[in-house]
């Protein structure tokens, strides 16, 4: 196994089954202030007591009085200590509790380079040199069954990494820094991600799982460049859950698969000229969960499922990096956006996502009928010109619902489809929904000559009725509508005001007109909320 160049003082450990009152490194041998090695024999110490009683930790846990758990290193440093704690008392994804915030914190004050681990023999005898070396290797690679690592570029050119792995006989983690000694600025923001990146871990290894990234994608940009989280858990029913989080100046991603279904949602930050202010943002974001929200309810989505995508959409889409103050002037290809061109837009950055559950035939007399949900949400701006008098600027937002699932003829009552006709008493839904807004801003020496939005919304409800295995109706109810609102003249009229309360004459009222077009610029899902 490499080792870190770095590495803490430390010697190989040597282990005795003790009355675990002390730490695990004082319990075996003592430091020394040498150059750390890694162990690839498991000693066995002075220590003189012996019992044929079975011994406990100072948790209550039994250890194993036979084989005690080898470790990669002796020390007794902070993160050696709370590894010891979580081995013995947890197991699995358990044993990160409290470790993540420790590694990170131990590198912030020390910005050495970390390596550990500790490994039971699962076989009950104790291990040879090389089969400790192969598992600590194992162990501090992608092929251990949970794995959490997360990495940091900083401005200045440099890489920070840090894993966390377990497996059920072992526990491990690495800290390791390239590009050259942290200064003390960076070493100081890392130690303030210490509790960010331990909220994380706790999230994504909570039952269920919660997507809790808000500290890491709101990173400190004047000290790193991007952050990277990626995670493999294994789950006790045996599937894998992974998720993999990216963000810098230009973009900002999470995906995530699991046993439910997946997730994907990036937002691009690179035309950061049609982001809004924060009330603005809000509002949009709020838009688009009470969108997702009413899809899952239309297409009998995975509550848990969609309840992570609403997590992931709102991480995403807050604290943009520079977002807009209300003050400051924004450009798209050098050309100033005005406060009119920012009421007609949403206020958030460009984004695609989509989340799609499992498919699934739950009914075995007929394997056809799939019990599937599938939803995206997108938005893209493009503008055109090459002066601030003759420019235009479109926004596009859509969305897409494709689901089917069966349920019972009479509500509450269990469904419990199997081939017995009697159990063939259900409705299997087929839904197929679109929706879409345009908006189109338009100058022509310097007036503004184009200001409208267009909306349509289209849906599709299917709906097969079977009794006793039987078909007895099978209905189609489609629903469209679409409108399309032009602003020109409202606006128009009130620029004008706005021009002339500046020279002293009259009250402007473009700020209330620009409030409430905002409103009527979001998309809207459904064919009932556009006639509304």
């Amino acid at each position: 196994m490499t080792s870190i160049s770095s590495i803490t003082s430390a010697q190989p450990l040597v282990v005795t089954p003790t009355l675990a009152t002390q730490p695990v490194a004082t319990a075996a041998v003592a430091t020394t202030p040498s150059t750390a090695s890694p162990s690839s024999v498991v000693m066995l110490g002075q220590d003189t007591l012996v019992t044929n009683a079975q011994t406990y930790t100072a948790r209550g846990v039994i250890a194993d009085a036979d084989v005690p758990p080898a470790w990669e290193y002796t020390r007794q440093d902070s993160v050696t200590l709370a590894m010891q704690g979580n081995f013995s008392t947890t197991n699995g994804v358990g044993r990160f509790q409290g470790l993540g915030a420790t590694l990170l914190a131990q590198l912030a004050q020390t910005g050495k380079g970390i390596s550990q681990s500790v490994i039971s023999s699962p076989s009950g005898r104790t291990l040879e040199p090389s089969e400790l070396a192969a598992a600590q290797d194992k162990l501090h690679s992608s092929a251990a069954d949970n794995s959490i690592s997360l990495t940091l570029k900083t401005a200045s050119g440099k890489t920070v990494q840090l894993t966390l792995s377990s497996s059920e006989n072992g526990l491990a983690v690495q800290a390791q820094v390239s590009g050259g000694d942290l200064s003390d600025d960076e070493l100081a923001a890392l130690g303030k991600m210490a509790d960010g990146f331990q909220s994380a871990i706790d999230g994504l290894t909570a039952k269920p799982p919660q997507l809790k990234l808000d500290a890491l994608t709101q990173y400190d940009s004047n000290v790193f460049s991007s952050v990277a989280l990626s995670t493999r858990i294994k789950l006790n029913d045996g599937s894998v859950q992974t998720l993999d989080m990216n963000a810098d100046a230009d973009q900002r991603s999470v995906r995530m698969s699991g046993a439910s279904g997946n997730l994907d949602i990036s937002v691009d930050l690179k035309n950061a000229a049609i982001i809004g202010n924060s009330d603005q943002q809000a509002k949009a974001v709020k838009n688009y969960v009470s969108q997702i929200e009413a899809a899952r309810t239309r297409g009998d989505g995975d509550a848990q499922l969609l309840s992570l995508f609403e997590d992931g959409f709102k991480t995403l889409h807050s604290q943009y990096p520079g977002a807009r103050p209300s003050t400051a002037p924004q450009t798209v290809n050098s050309i100033d956006l005005t406060d009119t061109d920012h009421g007609l837009l949403t206020g958030l950055a460009d984004f695609k996502a989509s989340v799609t559950e499992k498919t699934e035939a739950s009914n075995p007399a007929r394997p056809d009928e799939l019990d599937a949900f599938s939803y995206n949400l997108s938005q893209s701006t493009q503008s055109k010109g090459r002066d601030q008098l003759n420019r235009s600027i479109v926004q596009n937002q859509q969305s897409s619902l494709i689901a089917s699932y069966h349920k019972a003829l009479t509500a509450g009552q269990k469904l419990d489809l199997s081939r017995d006709p009697t159990s063939q008493n259900y409705l299997y839904y087929q839904i197929n929904d679109q929706a879409s807004s345009k908006t189109n801003i338009g100058y022509d020496k310097g007036a503004l000559v184009q200001a409208s939005v267009s909306q349509s919304a289209s849906q599709s409800t299917r709906i097969s009725k079977y009794v006793m295995g039987h078909l007895e109706s099978d209905t189609r109810t489609p629903l469209s509508s679409s409108k399309t609102q032009n602003f020109l003249s409202v606006l128009q009229q009130a620029l004008q005001q706005d021009k002339d309360a500046k020279q002293g004459r009259g009250v402007s009222t473009l700020k209330d007109t620009l409030a409430g077009i905002q409103d009527k610029v979001l998309l809207r899902g459904s064919a009932s909320d556009l006639e509304g």
